[in-house]
């Protein structure tokens, strides 16, 4: 992968794509219970699939990336489990849907503008100085 390696990221195509159905439900335990270590959930998560090739829908496999996270391995096993948080992970993704994403990475900017796909720095520079001035208002990209 060009732009990993440019990144120096470890990206390795897992052999299987798999679900992440339990793995969403996981992300809003650890969210909800430690809403500091999110991002340090989100980044295991990440290299779980894209470095380890993982099964990130085995609640044991979920539990174990948060264990020095504060948030009990049983409450994630049981809500995976249950799927108990499913109807939070629908709703997002219909806000979602509704402001025209259909993938990720997709970035809402000022609840004004949706960006789909990985755009480079400078692309965002563009935009924040066209959103920032008075005349562009209603069309950030004039």
């Amino acid at each position: 992968m060009p732009i990993a390696e440019e990144l120096g990221v470890v990206m390795s195509p897992p052999n299987r794509i798999r679900p992440t159905r339990k793995a969403h439900q996981a992300a809003l335990v650890v969210e909800h219970v430690s809403p500091g270590a999110i991002n340090t959930y989100h980044d295991r998560l990440s290299a779980a699939v894209w470095v380890e090739e993982r099964d990130i829908e085995d609640p044991e496999i979920l539990s174990s990336l948060a264990k020095d996270l504060d948030v009990p391995s049983e409450l994630i096993e049981r809500v995976v489990n249950n799927d108990e948080l499913w109807p939070a992970v629908i709703s997002s993704m219909e806000r979602a849907h509704a402001w025209g994403a259909t993938g990720t990475p997709s970035w809402l900017i000022d609840n004004k503008l949706l960006v789909p796909g990985l755009q480079d720095d400078e692309f965002f520079d563009r935009v924040i100085v066209k959103m920032s001035s008075p005349s562009n208002s209603e069309d950030p990209l004039k």
